[in-house]
């Protein structure tokens, strides 16, 4: 098969390509040019624009299927569905299951009730990320209608992931010495290897198998993650530290500390029911060979502490373990 892929250079979009290209389709990649296609499957093509200024270079190409691993904003959305509709060609929209209007319910399902987007003028992401996801959709939808699949993953993980929410501990593990984490009154998460993922997208793709699927990952206790991510247990201490003095000592939640979420407000996210994605063939690979990969990618970087994008930088957890051992001593 032909295959465009509108982004595709980073992270999921990358390893989408990559099986694509492992499994013998055509491959092409749309992007602006200001990441190197470096590191890709050989055989992958590329033609360099920009979805919000100009599509014309695709409209004289047909594709089979084209994957959207970078839309934001529905009218940038409707803009590429519009200039790549024609027979036969099949639309994978990667989405989020942060579309939901009330993320706080559990085991919630893909019929439920997805986020209004209010000014369909924003030009920001930010709060409106989950909204304008659910606003994309149905431009897909409403263009492609069953020639149509959209993905709604959950927490994407693994090497090359350069947002560093995940990333950061594996990678602390490497380094030992007193780990601080959260003690989680819940210490269930979720999170999704970028290859098993982007593998089922290729299989979803073949097949032509439309529809809205969640795509959340397998269910881990916090606690189990950060013991398999520590290379060495002789020269590491976890240091569980209570929520309440995490939130008084304004350490960022999610960002400084990845994976953790004290308000329930966005708890059911955790909970959500991807039975429907398995039940297409959706498999998990052992969490271990997740760790190892993402340690082992993450130290070939050789990134400063300056550089992290999430995480805890070494003296802010340096400067937290000593405060909270002061105040353990003192109850």
């Amino acid at each position: 098969m032909k295959v465009l892929l509108i982004g595709g250079t980073r992270f999921l979009g990358k390893h989408v390509a990559d099986s694509f290209n492992n499994n013998h389709h055509e491959v092409t990649l749309f992007h602006r040019g200001k990441t190197s296609k470096k590191g890709l499957t050989e055989n992958v093509h590329e033609i360099i624009g920009d979805r919000d200024l100009d599509l014309s270079s695709l409209k004289s190409e047909s594709w089979d299927i084209v994957v959207d691993t970078c839309g934001y904003f529905p009218r940038q959305v409707r803009k590429s569905a519009e200039a790549l509709q024609k027979e036969g060609t099949f639309y994978i929209f990667i989405s989020s299951v942060s579309v939901y209007e009330d993320q706080s319910v559990r085991n919630i399902t893909e019929e439920a009730q997805t986020a209004d987007l209010i000014d369909s003028t924003i030009t920001e992401i930010g709060e409106h990320y989950g909204a304008l996801k659910a606003a994309c959709e149905q431009e897909v939808l409403e263009i492609f209608g069953e020639n149509a699949l959209i993905v709604r993953p959950g927490l994407i993980v693994g090497p090359h992931d350069y947002t560093d929410r995940f990333t950061y501990w594996p990678d602390r593990g490497v380094r030992g010495g007193e780990i601080l984490i959260p003690e989680m009154k819940d210490p269930t998460v979720r999170f999704i290897d970028v290859r098993d993922l982007a593998n089922w997208i290729v299989r979803m793709a073949e097949n032509k198998e439309n529809g809205i699927y969640q795509a959340v990952g397998g269910v881990y206790d916090f606690n189990e993650v950060v013991q398999k991510c520590l290379q060495s247990q002789e020269h590491s201490t976890i240091v569980p530290v209570a929520e309440s003095f995490l939130l008084k000592e304004n350490v960022g939640e999610w960002v400084e500390l990845p994976l953790w979420i004290s308000s329930e407000d966005y708890r059911g996210l955790d909970y959500a029911d991807d039975s429907k994605a398995i039940n297409k063939g959706l498999i998990f690979r052992p969490i271990e060979e997740t760790i190892k990969d993402t340690a082992d990618w993450s130290q070939s970087r050789n990134l400063k502490p300056d550089d992290w994008k999430a995480g805890l930088h070494p003296d802010k957890e340096k400067q937290l373990l000593k405060k909270w051992n002061e105040s353990v001593k003192l109850s």
